[in-house]
């Protein structure tokens, strides 16, 4: 049978608010000498007392657990989006979470639940939604849950600056990549997205595309899109392009493999640059130049922001926007013949 904070105190000759004082940090009006809480606790070892957590936490209405979820409707799950990408945002969640005492739960896919469950029977006291998807259900899920949550990859203005948010600056990170190859030499360059799978960042990223080359008097029409689910057709062709910028890491390196099947040297041939920049592109041959956003610290800072809206602050600031780096490799170079 488990050991009382009632027979603790008995041992240590207190009353069991002196205990919950001591061992609980609770009734904190209540003072204690160092000797009295030092008597306290070698009691507690002495009798074997543990403390019950999750009785504590039903008491107190917490379960210390954080929920990272996505939305509906992607033909394959987030995990996927990337090699390294989920693993780096991660490390961020765990880190951000461990240092506020909570831990991490991946949901729903793993717990065979649905995003709807996860955000209303109780198992969470806040919620990552890591998604990008802007469909109708997710918003409608959004607008229903009571659960403090955090976003990433979403603006908070998406959701009537509701919850707190952490993007990066996909402006300034697609500038610096297209900066980089006109400097290079180039004046051909596309952009390669998933036009299947209707991600809200592939489309800012691409818009943002459009406003850069522009900016340097370059042609960005349809023609300069590139459907990454096209590739072979597209490399069956003389490409039409001499840099392509990938919407992330993974489909820039599709597009080198693509290229290199057929002949095309990267990056003498065909310049690429990707999105991300985990450590996954250091190992690919040539290795890829890539934006960098600091996925880790953006993790960590969203759950920050999550604890506040957790302990009912408000959080500061509602929205954090992270900037880009390049990271310049070798998957790119001086066009030939431009």
């Amino acid at each position: 049978m488990s050991v009382t904070m009632r027979e603790v105190a008995a041992k240590a000759g207190v009353t069991p608010t002196v205990v919950s004082r001591v061992l609980h940090n609770k009734a904190t009006a209540i003072r204690v000498s160092e000797a009295t809480a030092e008597r306290v606790r070698q009691a507690a070892i002495d009798l074997g007392y543990r403390v019950n957590i999750m009785a504590r936490n039903f008491r107190e209405r917490q379960t210390m657990m954080i929920g990272v979820l996505h939305g509906v409707g992607f033909e394959r799950p987030l995990l996927d989006r990337g090699p390294r990408y989920f693993a780096s945002l991660m490390d961020g969640f765990i880190e951000g979470a461990f240092e506020n005492g909570y831990s991490i739960t991946l949901c729903p896919k793993l717990l065979g639940q649905t995003p709807e469950d996860a955000m209303s029977d109780g198992r969470f006291d806040g919620l990552v939604w890591y998604s990008t998807h802007p469909s109708e259900e997710n918003r409608e899920m959004l607008r229903r849950c009571s659960v403090p949550m955090v976003l990433i990859h979403t603006r908070a203005a998406e959701y009537g600056n509701r919850y707190p948010s952490v993007t990066c600056d996909n402006d300034q990170g697609v500038g610096l990549a297209i900066d980089h190859l006109v400097e290079l030499g180039h004046k051909k360059i596309g952009f390669a997205y998933e036009a299947h799978i209707p991600f809200s960042e592939s489309f800012l990223r691409a818009e943002a595309f459009r406003s850069h080359m522009s900016r340097h008097g370059l042609r960005a029409g349809e023609c300069e899109l590139v459907d990454a689910s096209d590739l072979d057709n597209y490399f069956a062709q003389t490409p039409r392009h001499t840099a392509i910028l990938g919407h992330n890491e993974t489909l820039a390196a599709l597009v080198m493999q693509k290229a290199i099947e057929r002949g095309i040297s990267v990056p003498q041939q065909l310049s690429v640059v990707g999105f991300d920049s985990t450590a996954y592109c250091e190992e690919l041959s040539p290795k890829l130049t890539s934006i960098y956003q600091p996925l880790a610290e953006m993790g960590r800072d969203a759950i920050n922001l999550l604890v506040q809206s957790m302990s009912g602050q408000k959080p500061d600031p509602l929205e954090l926007i992270y900037p880009c780096s390049l990271d310049i490799r070798g998957s790119t170079s001086i066009p030939i013949g431009e």
